[in-house]
């Protein structure tokens, strides 16, 4: 635990002092204005060449962008309590931001231009990415209106967003007769000593109710941005800009929703029936919900241990995603190391595909970090091979996102279930692997309708802590059950949640990803043939194809009434076997 590794930025720049980031936006802004003198107004009468030329020069120009914004995020991230880096990120995106101003107008134009014209370009490998530009053709809006937008979002949700980062980064928990950060405080919440976990949970909900005004704040005005976003350009929904953004009809993700709640007492509210009576008790208090069980073992994991059982499981599916996952071990492309100022939680960013993906992980030696690591080296290595495709068509929407993540958490726990050496063993990893399973679909999806209802209530006026504490509360209820008891203190717990502030409605990814993978997984255990190359060639699609077509080739249909009830029914038989055994 003291040898933890720090990621190498150096295949960005020296340091964030370095006069080659001055030299480099001094550079792409020149860029900026050079293609815009060339291209604005002029798109409509270039030849099918010289507009995939043109797209061509926009793509380059818009990697350099997010290169350097990829270096400013991962420099600030780990550290974002130093005011030089701080001040580095902050004015780096409002210089980036002036430089995106003159290339609104591409996008809108390219949009604008006949069908002939469109239909011309689609033979390019460009195709998808124009047809998804298309979907946003009637929510768009004019030049002006467009670069107003993006310039005042500097003092708006990217606003909000910085200071809710930088107010969770400062906040301090007392504890003992000491103060925690966030990661500090939230590893107690799973201390075999039940006595901790309830000092930390108090003290936790305690110190948000007492910095409650700071996120009721922020959320009314994430939320606000939010409502005036969908009116200005037309959607009907706050989360349609989410579904867009991500492929997805609206009804999947309404299928999806309904399928989890009509199971949440059949598979949410039985587990943790199961769980209280193993703990001896009636109910369980709110600090005891992801908590070891009495008399189990208190498992601890070092990080060699951990990059041993996640590689060897890759290894065992594939060669070829092994090598590409032991890349971010060699090549110090992984931050694990807990520090004051970094972020909390984990992810894997995709930077672009000039560069590699760096991850982010918060180690703390347990199993739920094994499988956070091997969660988040699924994104990376989905990510290294989708980059292979270009800027423009490596981002890989939210219905396949979580898929490769998701998937080598699996790998990773059959692989452990696999060579476990005791039945105590296998029936903490059944455990353990249920509450990630609860904590991936049930608790997402109570996250996401928290979300559709605050931001119906907001669009009719603000909201009080209140208002919001009693929504999240009717919320987790919902989803928990009778045998959790949610005190007061619990009822601030939705003011600490990141998605809710960086990504509205992003959540419901999760869930996606994991009943997905679940009849994914049944697929590779059924030995369906060519599973590996049609599974690393979805990877390899990024967003070049949409979820329909390419889970087509396994013989899935997302739109099939029962497609979700399949990655219920795994749920259910892991929660039979454990009782069996149990």
């Amino acid at each position: 635990m003291s040898n933890l590794p720090i990621w190498n930025l150096a295949d960005f720049y020296p340091n964030f002092n370095s006069k080659l980031i001055k030299d480099d936006l001094d550079k792409i802004n020149k860029q900026s204005i050079s293609f815009s003198n060339k291209y604005k107004s002029k798109l409509r009468n270039l030849s099918s060449q010289k507009l995939i030329e043109s797209i061509k020069l926009y793509e380059r120009i818009e990697e350099k962008i997010y290169f350097i914004k990829s270096f400013s995020f991962l420099t600030y991230c780990t550290d974002q309590l130093n005011k030089s880096k701080s001040k580095f990120y902050q004015s780096t995106q409002e210089i980036l931001s002036e430089v995106e101003k003159n290339l609104i107008f591409f996008s809108i134009e390219i949009n604008n231009l006949d069908k002939k014209k469109i239909n011309s370009i689609k033979s390019s490998k460009y195709k998808s990415w124009i047809e998804n530009l298309n979907k946003f053709k009637k929510y768009q809006q004019p030049e002006l209106i467009e670069k107003l937008l993006m310039e005042k979002s500097l003092t708006s949700s990217s606003a909000w967003i910085k200071f809710f980062d930088q107010n969770m980064t400062r906040l301090k928990f007392p504890y003992k007769n000491k103060t925690l950060n966030e990661t500090e405080i939230l590893n107690l919440f799973s201390s075999p000593k039940e006595s901790v976990r309830k000092e930390a949970a108090q003290s936790f909900g305690n110190t948000l109710r007492q910095n409650i005004f700071y996120f009721t704040f922020v959320m009314n005005n994430i939320s606000k941005d939010l409502d005036i976003d969908k009116k200005l350009r037309g959607f009907k929904y706050a989360e349609s800009s989410r579904h867009l953004s991500n492929q997805i009809d609206k009804e999947d993700v309404d299928s999806l929703v309904k399928t989890v709640q009509a199971n949440y007492k059949s598979i949410s509210h039985r587990y943790y029936r199961y769980k209280a009576k193993n703990f001896g008790k009636k109910k369980l208090n709110y600090w005891d919900r992801n908590a070891p069980y009495p008399r189990s073992k208190n498992y601890v994991v070092s990080w060699k241990q951990a990059k041993d059982i996640v590689l060897s499981s890759y290894y065992e599916f594939d060669q070829r995603v092994g090598d590409i996952a032991n890349l971010f071990f060699e090549k110090s492309w992984i931050h694990a190391k807990p520090q004051e100022g970094k972020t909390s939680g984990a992810f894997s960013h995709p930077t672009v595909p000039s560069c590699h993906p760096y991850i982010l992980v918060n180690f703390q030696g347990k199993i739920r970090d094994v499988m956070t690591l091997a969660h988040e080296l699924g994104h990376g290595v989905h990510q290294y091979l989708s980059n292979k495709k270009g800027l423009f068509l490596a981002d890989t929407p939210l219905t396949l996102a979580e898929t490769a993540s998701v998937f080598g958490e699996m790998l990773t726990f059959k692989s452990l279930l696999k060579n476990s050496k005791s039945k105590s063993e296998k029936i903490y990893l059944l455990r353990s692997k249920i509450e990630d399973m609860l904590n991936t679909v049930f608790r997402q999806v109570s996250f996401f309708l928290f979300e559709r209802k605050l931001h119906d209530m907001r669009a009719k006026g603000e909201l009080s802590d209140e208002d919001i504490s009693e929504l999240w509360m009717n919320s987790q209820k919902e989803s928990l059950g009778d045998s959790i008891i949610l005190s007061e203190d619990y009822s601030y717990f939705w003011a600490y949640i990141p998605h809710f502030i960086h990504s509205p409605f992003y959540v419901y990814a999760y869930a996606f990803g994991d009943c997905l993978v679940n009849s994914l997984y049944s697929k590779y255990e059924s030995s369906q043939k060519g599973f590996n190359d049609k599974y690393l060639n979805l990877l390899k699609s990024g967003g070049s194809q949409n979820y329909q077509t390419l889970l087509k080739g396994f013989d899935l249909n997302p739109k099939n009434k029962n497609f979700w009830q399949m990655g219920m029914n795994l749920i259910k038989s892991l929660i039979d076997d454990l009782e069996k055994i149990s």
